[in-house]
């Protein structure tokens, strides 16, 4: 468990699982139900801008949590699930998020997760480490771009930690695992209260994204599970969708 991408220690002996549950982690699971073919990320705006048009895709993201110019997409989860993206190509770039995924690309193997498939991503990456021998980590987007910690995505990791924990009980657990599962426990399962109450989920409240934390908030509604792949000089994440719904709650 890091509770920050810095604090991942030797991520060549980890199977990773990324959260950005507010909102880039939760945005892709929407977009890859929403029949994406693929997401190029990357941690540096400009290099998204020539990825796009070198790679003849959407380009999608944030610049602190508004949409940049020039982008085709925000960084909307409730957004993407309304829309159409089945056999498209996206670039995302976010101020946390794909700096999160990118950092995770020397782990053997790296997985995106968020509340919404939360028992999907734990039963893979636990899957995964026992077949490769390695270790299980999930690691937190963070603040700041990735430099401070932060309270929605150590919740959410907790989640995943629960998760993984019932289904294999013998996995070693180190402090910060403990502290994030603790904490998930303590919210019992209300998300919203937890983003609520967190820096970064009140600013997005305040910039009218309600719809947002709500679509981010749902628990186990998607089976699908997006994986890393290094892709010439991108990173690239590639999935098969098994959605059971997108649909907003009433």
């Amino acid at each position: 468990m890091a509770l920050t991408p810095k604090m991942l220690r030797e991520p060549r002996a980890h199977a990773v699982v990324v959260v950005d549950v507010l909102r880039a982690t939760s945005s892709l699971i929407a977009m890859f139900d929403q029949g994406l073919l693929r997401a190029i990320v990357s941690d540096r705006i400009q290099e998204a801008r020539h990825l796009a048009i070198r790679n003849f895709s959407l380009l999608c993201g944030e610049v602190k949590s508004l949409p940049a110019p020039g982008f085709d997409f925000g960084n909307s989860p409730a957004d993407f699930a309304a829309s159409d993206f089945r056999g498209k190509s996206a670039v995302l770039f976010t101020t946390n998020g794909t700096r999160a995924i990118v950092a995770a690309a020397d782990s053997p193997v790296a997985a995106v997760g968020s509340l919404l498939n939360r028992r999907a991503v734990a039963a893979r990456i636990v899957e995964e480490a026992g077949r490769r021998k390695l270790d299980v980590a999930v690691v937190c987007a963070g603040a700041e771009r990735g430099a401070a910690f932060s309270l929605e995505d150590t919740a959410a990791a907790g989640a995943i930690i629960e998760a993984a924990r019932e289904l294999d009980p013998a996995l070693a657990m180190t402090d910060e695992a403990w502290a994030a599962y603790h904490l998930w426990r303590f919210y019992q399962g209300d998300a919203m209260c937890s983003f609520r109450q967190s820096a970064h989920g009140r600013a997005l409240l305040g910039l009218g994204f309600e719809r947002d934390l709500r679509f981010a908030a749902r628990l186990d509604v998607s089976e699908t599970v997006p994986l890393l792949y290094a892709e010439g000089d991108a990173k690239v994440l590639r999935a098969k969708p098994k959605r059971k719904t997108t649909a907003m709650p009433a």
